[in-house]
């Protein structure tokens, strides 16, 4: 950690927090642009392979759905408040 923001009050030593982190890479993009690495950071340890295909496949599906609701809020106006009065 490089910033103590949220652990200002806390002892010097910051807590080491265990876990498993991913690293995703595809090797070519439809778009023809190059692909640059995803990493993924899970609070479980001893990953099997089983486990790092169900969080990429999880976290491909996620990505899906918050890109969907960002379409979704752009298309019904969400993003720009109209003030009127009452």
């Amino acid at each position: 950690m490089t910033h103590r923001s949220a652990w200002v009050d806390a002892a010097k030593v910051l807590p080491v927090i265990e876990g498993t982190v991913f690293r995703l890479e595809v090797e070519h993009l439809p778009s023809g642009a190059t692909p640059k690495p995803v990493w993924l950071w899970w609070s479980g340890v001893d990953a099997t392979p089983a486990d790092v295909d169900r969080l990429w496949q999880t976290f491909l599906r996620r990505f899906d759905i918050e890109h969907t609701f960002r379409l979704f809020k752009q298309t019904l106006g969400w993003t720009c408040p109209k003030i009127r009065t009452p």
